[in-house]
């Protein structure tokens, strides 16, 4: 399902009604936007108009008539306060971000198919490694597609390897021995990527295969790592271990990262206020809240 973000997003709320005369029930969906959501969908469509202001902490949220949501309404995907806090630290560096930095790191995704071109460098022992590790995350998260090119100009993802100091380098943006550079849009969607593959460390091809399993698996969502000794074998860690293991929650961070139950594309202090948002609104009982995605 391809999905087109919403540069704004939408807190729609739908709350149960309950009949005075009736044992039943029905339920009326509102919609209400931030202000600057709610000025530039006025100025496209003058039918939209306010039914009422709603302050919480100082944001101000309109509640509208006349505007018909056209797209992708999906629940909200609520997670508890551990996770939340490990993902921060994985997509936004947040523990290690100075403060004049803080709104830099944003949310990044691949929005269309990857299609991943190896280079003739690629030994065939790495190459089938890493074409079933791309299979099994395609096969196990939605919404993150990749496939295999035989043609380098229909490609948009590339993976070459450098062996020794003759070979040349394919990419001159990558400096260190290897690496990986990836370009995104405006909206945070992740468009190209090359990676590089070092082959001359003094180490195992099984060790050489994980590095580069880390590598690319990090240019899915540009993802940071951390030093998590409670978990070395994880390849979110920076810490050392021999063997590192892609295991479940390493997978549950990448399905979460590409599930529309959050907004994309935001930076951590939306992220945040987002998820706060939504919290406070299933504390309701009768309320529940979504994320609208344009087709």
């Amino acid at each position: 399902m391809k999905i087109k973000l919403f540069n704004y997003f939408f807190l729609l709320f739908t709350t149960l009604l309950l009949a005075q005369h009736h044992n039943s029930a029905s339920f009326k969906s509102v919609i209400r936007m931030n202000k600057r959501a709610f000025n530039e969908i006025k100025k496209k469509n003058k039918e939209v108009d306010s039914l009422g202001f709603y302050v919480e902490k100082g944001d101000t949220l309109i509640e509208v008539s006349g505007y018909e949501l056209k797209g992708v309404r999906i629940a909200y995907e609520e997670k508890d306060s551990l996770f939340l806090e490990r993902y921060k630290q994985l997509v936004y560096n947040k523990k290690y971000q100075r403060k004049v930095d803080r709104l830099a790191p944003t949310m990044k995704i691949w929005k269309d198919k990857i299609k991943i071109y190896f280079d003739k460098s690629v030994d065939k022992y790495y190459k089938t490694h890493l074409v079933d590790f791309a299979k099994y995350l395609d096969k196990e998260v939605d919404s993150l597609k990749i496939s295999f090119v035989k043609n380098k100009e229909e490609s948009n993802y590339v993976i070459y390897a450098i062996e020794n100091d003759t070979d040349v380098n394919l990419d001159p943006r990558i400096l260190s021995k290897e690496g990986y550079y990836l370009n995104w849009n405006g909206k945070q969607n992740i468009y190209e990527c090359t990676l590089k593959m070092n082959k001359q460390q003094d180490i195992s091809n099984e060790q050489i295969l994980t590095n580069t399993k880390i590598l690319f698996f990090k240019t899915l969502g540009y993802f940071f790592q951390n030093y998590d000794t409670s978990n070395c074998s994880s390849y979110f860690s920076t810490c050392k271990k021999e063997k590192k293991v892609f295991d479940k929650k390493d997978l549950e961070i990448l399905k979460y990262h590409y599930s529309y139950g959050i907004c994309k594309g935001t930076n951590i202090d939306t992220f945040e206020k987002n998820h706060k948002d939504a919290k406070e609104a299933l504390k309701n009982g009768n309320t529940k809240m979504y994320f609208v995605h344009e087709n």
